[in-house]
């Protein structure tokens, strides 16, 4: 019995000490919906272009790399680069910077000097 209550004890204080997820709205899966750019919109609602965000880290298509998210700015410098960044929506993958123009639980809407991203929550 005593080795069983350890065991229990033990499986319950490692599952507490996961990292808590601080992203707020910013946080989870996203679907790229459509890219703007300054004489065109690109549709991507039927193609598989998702964003990952977890903790301090971002998976977009199949690259990652790390963000951060100050205020009204998010901040992506890619470690692994995606096969094609540009239908992803990075232009400037080593070091992007969007202005967060809307975001909450259902949808976001990004800018950066060469497009407007808007992505939905999957």
């Amino acid at each position: 019995m005593k080795k069983i209550a350890f065991i229990l004890i033990t499986l319950t204080a490692l599952a507490s000490c996961q990292k808590e997820d601080h992203n707020g709205d910013l946080g989870g899966f996203w679907k790229l919906q459509q890219i703007e750019l300054a004489d065109s919109i690109i549709n991507t609602r039927e193609k598989s272009c998702f964003w990952a965000v977890q903790l301090d880290l971002i998976q977009i298509g199949n690259g990652k790399g790390r963000f951060q998210h100050v205020s009204d700015s998010l901040y992506i410098q890619m470690i692994t680069m995606p096969s094609d960044p540009k239908s992803l929506g990075l232009f400037n993958p080593k070091d992007e910077r969007f202005g967060v123009i809307h975001l909450d639980r259902n949808g976001m809407v990004l800018r950066s000097k060469d497009a407007t991203l808007t992505l939905k929550k999957f």
